[in-house]
């Protein structure tokens, strides 16, 4: 039987020891990179959740609000006039209740002459009785 004996001298041992080590190291760097997951710092990051689904939207759970600027602001829905303004919008809104609040999606459009003040009231109003609100908005031009 033949007898299997190592050349390298003793500062060879510690090279072949530190290539070992750097084999591991890299291979340990190679899974963290394909893992895809980020390292957390305290921060429980969750994505937002959506009630939008394509294949069951209906249109007549949306409705569009429109303000026109005055000294009495007057609030339309669709092409109706709302009597009475934001105080006739509360029995508006309860005539949508069905049950479901997070499937009625209600739209605010104004122009930017409308106060601010009514605008948040219109808001509020909405957003009590759990509907979704959306503002629309036109982009600025130069």
């Amino acid at each position: 039987m033949r007898r299997v004996r190592s050349k390298l001298q003793d500062s060879a041992t510690s090279t072949v020891a530190l290539a070992g080590i750097n084999l591991v190291l890299l291979l340990c760097l190679c899974v963290l990179l394909n893992t895809h997951r980020l390292p957390k710092y305290g921060l429980n990051i969750c994505p937002a959740e959506s009630h939008f689904v394509l294949a069951r939207y209906d249109r007549s759970y949306s409705h569009v609000i429109t303000i026109t600027p005055g000294e009495v602001p007057r609030l339309y829905l669709e092409d109706a006039e709302i009597p009475g303004g934001v105080q006739g919008l509360e029995p508006l809104l309860k005539s949508w209740e069905d049950g479901y609040p997070g499937r009625v999606s209600v739209i605010l459009v104004c122009d930017a002459a409308v106060p601010v003040g009514v605008v948040q009231q219109v808001a509020d109003r909405v957003l009590l009785h759990g509907y979704n609100f959306s503002l629309s908005a036109r982009p600025a031009t130069k």
